[in-house]
């Protein structure tokens, strides 16, 4: 059951800021069901951050960003380039979609995403769809999309960072356009010694982990687009980084990454018929080295064809299409697997209908996975614009996700064997979103209740080896709630609060590292030629996993709040001044557990503490 107080409360909170608000919020248009279409007529709970949210931010890397939107906690293992598990409505970091320009950015090996691996500097807006999305997008929407637009800068822009733990970055932009021919370019390189992320027991001898946790990147991006609406716009998206952390381990102890994604599309819009087709090439490679003279390289490379149709029969109804063409090789990875590769071909079929008063979604949607079989999806919305500002949407649909390659074909792991019977996990997702808009604020409260059946979990055998197996159920329920106000001072409020009970359907526990309750509030304020953001993010309590002497056990982590400050200073109409502080009262907490010292407490991964950023752009 949600907990009634906490949400009475978070709805209070923003009710009163209502009554300072005078201004228009902004107009935003997202491509959630692949076509463009305005924010307030899609029928999903969406949040976009624009690259002018970035630039006022300061944060350094994505993770930092995502991490205030309503919905979403991120756990860290540490700093810059340490592992993180990103829980979108409590979700499993695996069920959530993570694309970039359309492009997967998963290992197909395990499953995981890079997100912290993917530069800021690259990203023009990131658009945050929270439900069941499969029907559109494939295997992995449970939770939802994270969809990276990668950047289309109008401008040329140097910047210079420095901060904490010998932090520095540098990034650059360019453009051109010239008639039908248009060019952005961005490039980047930031490295930090970091931290030794991982608390030590005091009566351990001083070992190869003892030291600082470093990271850097390097990155490069290019757009370019021809054309125009009478023959269509040809465009190549191209994003490459590589870089190396390093982390604390019994075995490895850093990783070397080099990923890239590569999209080749030509697009045409008339009246009545909307046409996108695309090629894509990706490539996620992370080389564990330290544990032996052989390091171990997992790679996925990714191709991808597909083409997009949309016919508008008349001003209030479409219908859409779409086929999809997936290749999945994992070869070039350390292990052996008996099958290194698959393929999959989709094929989707769509109607939307909005009369400014009814808003109606249908999609079907049918996946065929190579060795894993059939997989049927679709998504059912409603939605009815009550009074002026004032929409209630409904949206029930289906999701799936198919079984990592590693899962069903790895032959050669000293941990873990196959499972060829694996079957797609499925999940079925329904919630009510309400959304009141006007002059003065914005609020949107979405209910959910996300299922999740023949959930992947690995057991270990006699010759403790983890075997992966068709067994768990998972229930997510929960609220998430967006308040968005300027009020007559010119003082900007935003509120992001959720809710969310993750159990394990056997055991009726809330499912490890997520907290029921997170709530992230920013104020900010322009001044002429300065801006200051100020932003409280609060976790409460949270479940983990300890392995001690006497085996494992459950501990609960105590709730934390921290505050950031961001500032900018534009000077001489072209230079800008950037500065942001990080957990301003060097509040000491930790996200997720280590291990156990000698003397029975806790050792855990360390949040960097505070830290300082100040930085210089130039525009010409």
């Amino acid at each position: 059951m949600l907990n009634k107080t906490a949400l009475s409360a978070a709805i209070t909170a923003a009710l009163s800021f209502s009554v300072f608000a005078d201004q228009n919020i902004e107009h935003i248009t997202v491509t959630a069901n692949k076509f463009e279409q305005p924010l307030e007529s899609a029928l999903a709970a969406i949040s976009v951050i624009s690259r002018s949210d970035i630039e006022k931010s300061n944060v350094q890397d994505v993770v930092s960003l995502l991490d205030n939107v309503a919905g979403i906690q991120a756990v860290r293992n540490g700093g810059f380039g340490q592992s993180v598990s990103l829980f979108l409505r409590g979700n499993d970091a695996k069920h959530t979609l993570v694309l970039v320009d359309g492009v997967r950015v998963t290992d197909a090996n395990s499953g995981d995403n890079s997100l912290t691996n993917i530069p800021l500097n690259s990203i023009e807006r990131i658009e945050i769809i929270r439900g069941a999305k499969a029907a559109i997008y494939g295997s992995d929407a449970i939770a939802g999309v994270i969809n990276i637009i990668s950047r289309e800068g109008n401008h040329n822009t140097i910047t210079l960072t420095s901060g904490s733990h010998n932090y520095s970055d540098i990034e650059a932009t360019a453009s051109y356009k010239k008639d039908k021919f248009t060019l952005s370019a961005n490039a980047g390189y930031s490295h930090t010694d970091g931290y030794d992320v991982i608390e030590k027991d005091p009566q351990v001898i001083v070992g190869k982990n003892h030291d600082r946790d470093g990271y850097y990147n390097g990155n490069a991006g290019l757009t370019l687009q021809y054309g125009d609406e009478q023959s269509g716009i040809f465009s190549l998206r191209s994003q490459y980084s590589e870089g190396e952390g390093e982390y604390d381990a019994w075995g490895s102890d850093a990783y070397r990454f080099h990923n890239y994604t590569n999209k080749l599309a030509w697009k045409r819009s008339s009246e009545k018929l909307s046409q996108h087709v695309s090629y894509s090439l990706g490539k996620e490679q992370n080389v564990q080295i330290g544990s032996s003279a052989d390091d171990n390289a997992y790679v996925t490379k990714r191709g991808q064809f597909e083409y997009q149709s949309q016919y508008h029969i008349s001003e209030a109804l479409s219908l859409t299409g779409n086929i999809t063409f997936l290749n999945e090789d994992v070869g070039e990875s350390t292990a052996t697997f008996s099958e290194s590769e698959r393929d999959n071909l989709s094929v989707a079929f769509g109607g939307f209908y909005n009369d400014e008063n009814w808003l109606a979604e249908v999609v079907l949607r049918t996946d065929d996975y190579d060795f894993h079989g059939r997989a049927n999806t679709y998504t059912l919305a409603l939605g009815k614009q009550v009074t002026d500002g004032l929409s209630v949407k409904f949206n029930h649909g289906s999701a799936f996700r198919a079984p990592s390659l590693s899962q069903t074909f790895v032959i050669d792991s000293p941990y873990y064997l196959p499972n060829a019977n694996l079957s797609p996990e499925e999940a079925k997702n329904s919630e009510i979103i309400v959304t009141y808009s006007d002059e003065r604020f914005r609020i949107e409260a979405a209910v959910y209740d996300n299922r999740i059946t023949d959930k992947i979990v690995y057991e270990p055998n006699s010759d403790w080896k983890y075997v992966p197996f068709n067994i768990e159920r998972a229930d997510f329920e929960g609220v998430d709630l967006v308040v968005e106000v300027e009020d007559s001072f010119g003082v900007e409020h935003t509120l992001n609060a959720s809710y969310v009970s993750a159990k394990d359907a056997k055991t009726q526990q809330q499912l490890q590292r997520r907290a029921r309750r997170t709530l992230t509030y920013t104020i900010s304020k322009t001044w002429q030629d300065v801006d200051a953001t100020l932003t409280l993010v609060h976790r409460g309590e949270r479940n983990d996993k300890v392995w001690g002497a006497q085996g494992s056990y459950t501990v609960t982590l105590p709730s934390y709040t921290v505050f950031n400050l961001a500032a900018n200073y534009t000077f001489f109409d072209r230079f800008k001044l950037t500065g942001r502080i990080e957990n301003l009262t060097d509040k000491r907490y930790f996200n997720a557990t280590a291990g156990e010292a000698k003397d029975g407490s806790l050792l855990g991964y360390k949040p960097p503490g505070r830290q300082a950023y100040v930085g210089v752009s130039y525009r010409f």
